[in-house]
């Protein structure tokens, strides 16, 4: 049986985003959530003062008593919810229309993830595009969406993308660090322990701008990001992510030291802090030497993919153990 809306905690952490959270707090009030929680994150930019202008008795703003951190946000707003579902909105993302009743049709029992392909907006030309597509919903255990992640890249995406069991959820301070990817943490964790739905695009609205912290993150943080993101996936007692974590690393190895390379020849890294990330790096993806095949293929597909992925494609080739293509 699918859930209900009132089963659902809509989380926006917020940060100097009081131009935008209005559409993400708006879009969430229009749905039939049971409860929409916001963090701001000390902003003093007026978010507060414009929150307070909503009339709503499912509507709780926070102010956190000092900074936090992009991550360690998301990680207080789940400390003030209830519900059994959460979804996070982030503030410069929001549901389109009935978005969240899309999300509950794709819950039940089994599953820890419902995700949707998102539908990406550039906030300033009003450009439309998305990164992946799906022409259908698709339901696979979390295993085979690891694997999928091989070939695709975080196809998850953002904490907007997703919605999470709460019980799935991993709360270790550890894992909502801002020098990890606490996103693929979320959802990798969270898929190791049940089902993952999979929604065509529809649910969720994506604004693109230049403030986003994937654009501004700076590359020594992306790569201590990018290589403590599968050293916490390896150190922890499920098999499936201790393999995703080795795959992942040797995946993303030629990255690495692109942005270790570059990032010394600007000055933004040390250079002997270069070196040790990506021999950390290296040695994460050791556990991987023996599945030089499927990396193999994971790259062909990469090399030859285009935006939007064809989702289905992937997924259906890997379940019926078929080569999976680009083309």
């Amino acid at each position: 049986m699918p859930i209900s809306e009132t089963d659902i905690s809509i989380l926006i952490p917020t940060y100097r985003y009081r131009d935008k959270v209005g559409r993400a707090v708006e879009s969430a009030l229009a749905s039939g959530a049971g409860e929409i929680i916001v963090t701001d994150d000390r902003s003093g930019d007026g978010t507060m003062e414009l929150l307070a202008g909503y009339d709503d008795p499912r509507l709780r703003v926070y102010e956190n008593p000092r900074n936090l951190g992009l991550w360690e946000n998301h990680l207080e707003a789940l400390g003030h919810a209830t519900k059994p579902w959460i979804k996070f909105i982030q503030a410069d993302d929001y549901l389109l229309p009935g978005g969240l009743a899309a999300y509950a049709a794709g819950g039940d029992p089994g599953v820890t993830v419902v995700w949707s392909c998102a539908v990406v907006k550039d906030d300033e030309t009003g450009a439309v595009m998305q990164y992946n597509d799906l022409d259908a919903p698709r339901r696979l255990d979390g295993e085979a969406l690891l694997e999928t992640c091989i070939y695709m890249g975080w196809l998850l995406g953002a904490p907007s993308h997703m919605m999470v069991r709460a019980d799935a959820i991993e709360r270790d301070p550890a894992a909502w660090d801002s020098d990890i990817s606490a996103d693929v943490v979320l959802g990798t964790v969270a898929a190791a322990r049940g089902a993952v739905a999979l929604l065509p695009p529809g649910a969720i609205g994506q604004g693109a701008h230049a403030r986003q912290d994937a654009k501004t993150q700076g590359l020594y943080r992306g790569l201590r990001r990018l290589i403590a993101t599968p050293a916490y996936l390896q150190a922890r007692p499920e098999p499936a992510l201790r393999r995703f974590a080795a795959l992942w690393a040797a995946m993303n190895a030629p990255m690495a030291l692109r942005a270790a390379v570059s990032g010394t020849l600007r000055g933004d890294i040390p250079p002997l802090e270069a070196v040790r990330l990506v021999l950390r790096n290296r040695a994460l993806a050791r556990g991987a030497g023996s599945e030089r095949a499927l990396l193999d293929a994971a790259r062909a597909y990469r090399r030859e993919a285009r935006t939007p992925h064809d989702v289905a494609v992937v997924v259906d080739r890997l379940q019926s153990s078929a080569p999976v293509s680009a083309a």
